[in-house]
C-alpha cells in the first residue's frame, strides 16, 4: 500500500541546471558543524542531515579558496568579485538544521513532520517572493564593454548586481526541498522497516500534505519567472552619481561595479567576533597559533620611579 510518498513532487530543479558548480574540497566536517553551531554529539538524523549539507555543492559562482599565506579557507563569488568568511548557505542550513533538530526532540509524528516541512519551504518561498519584489530587471549594460551582459538592480537597497537574483533564490529553495524532503523520505523509510519487523507500526497517509506540498513547489516556477519588475514597468530611473559606483547617492539603475576578473583576495580581517573567520585555519594550524599567541611578551609594566616621576 502506497502512502504517499510515491507522488512526492518533483524536484524544483536538478544539478544540470547549474553546471559547473563548485564542490567542497577543503571543507572540513567538524569545522562545518561548528559554523553552524551543531554538536557533533547531535542526534543522529540532524548529523546526517548535516552531512548531506555538506556534501552540496556551492551555489552558482561560489568557490571556496585557501590563504597561502595563513591556510585560511574563505569563500569567493566570482560576478562580484567579493570574498567572506561565511558559507554563502549558512543561513539556510542552520534554519533546516534546527527544524530537524526540534522534530526530533519533539518527536514528531510523520504526519507533523510533513506538515512543519509544508510549512518551512513555504514560507521561504514567500521569503523570495518579497525578496524578488524589490529588483528591477534585466536592465541591458549601457557600456561597450557590457555588450550582451544585462544587470539586476534593487531598489530597497539602492545596489546592482551582475548576478540574477532569481537564480540565487531558485538554488537555495533547490537545497532547502532536497534537504527537508529528503529527511521526510528517510523517516518514512525507517517507519516502514520498523513495521516490517513489529508489524503494528501504523504509518499516517501523507495525499493531503504531499499533495499541499506538490502545488506549493509548482508555484515557485511561476514566482521565480513572473517576480522581476521589467525595466519598462518601472519608474524612471533618476540617475545622480558614478556609473561604476552602485552606492553613489541617489543612484537609480546605477551599473554595477566593472568585474575586475582579479585573485580572489581573503576577507578584510576587522578583528569583530562577527566578521571572524568561521574556517579560519585547519585545526592544527589553529592550535599553532593559539600556542604562538600565548608566547608572545606581553608589554612591560611601569616601573615604580617612572610612575613617581609621573
Amino acid at each position: 500500500m502506497s502512502h504517499g510518498l510515491d507522488s512526492l513532487p518533483v524536484p524544483l530543479a536538478t544539478s544540470g541546471d547549474w553546471p559547473g558548480l563548485k564542490k567542497p574540497c577543503h571543507l572540513d566536517f567538524q569545522q562545518f558543524l561548528d559554523s553552524l553551531c551543531i554538536s557533533p554529539l547531535s542526534p543522529p538524523s540532524v548529523l546526517e542531515v548535516a552531512q548531506k549539507a555538506y556534501a552540496h555543492a556551492y551555489p552558482p559562482n561560489w568557490s571556496e579558496e585557501l590563504d597561502a599565506a595563513s591556510g585560511a579557507l574563505y569563500f569567493y563569488h566570482r560576478l562580484k568579485d567579493e570574498s567572506s568568511w561565511q558559507h554563502p548557505l549558512a543561513e539556510a542550513y542552520q534554519e533546516v538544521l534546527q527544524l530537524v533538530g526540534a522534530a526530533v526532540g519533539q518527536r514528531l509524528r510523520l504526519d507533523q513532520l510533513a506538515i512543519r516541512i509544508e510549512e518551512s519551504l513555504t514560507e521561504a518561498q514567500g521569503r523570495a517572493a518579497r525578496d524578488l519584489e524589490q529588483w528591477i530587471g534585466p536592465i541591458d549594460g549601457c557600456f561597450e564593454e557590457d555588450e550582451g551582459m544585462t544587470y539586476f538592480y534593487n531598489t530597497l537597497t539602492g545596489c546592482s548586481s551582475w548576478e540574477d537574483p532569481r537564480d540565487v533564490w531558485k538554488y537555495e529553495l533547490h537545497v532547502r526541498y532536497d534537504l527537508l524532503v529528503g529527511y521526510l523520505v528517510s523517516q518514512e523509510r525507517s517507519l516502514v522497516a520498523r513495521r516490517g519487523e513489529q508489524g503494528a507500526v501504523a504509518i499516517p497517509d501523507l495525499t493531503h500534505t504531499l499533495t499541499s506540498l506538490a502545488s506549493s513547489m509548482s508555484s515557485v516556477q511561476s514566482v521565480l519567472a513572473n517576480s522581476l519588475t521589467p525595466p519598462s514597468r518601472a519608474p524612471a530611473p533618476q540617475y545622480v552619481g558614478d556609473p561604476d559606483d552602485p552606492e553613489a547617492s541617489g543612484a537609480r539603475w546605477a551599473r554595477p561595479r566593472a568585474r575586475k576578473g582579479g585573485l580572489p583576495l581573503p576577507p578584510k580581517r576587522t578583528g569583530g567576533a562577527a566578521d571572524r573567520a568561521l574556517f579560519s585555519m585547519p585545526p592544527h594550524q589553529q592550535r599553532y597559533a593559539s600556542d604562538v599567541l600565548q608566547q608572545e611578551p606581553r608589554s612591560p609594566a611601569p616601573s615604580s620611579s617612572a610612575a613617581a616621576k609621573q
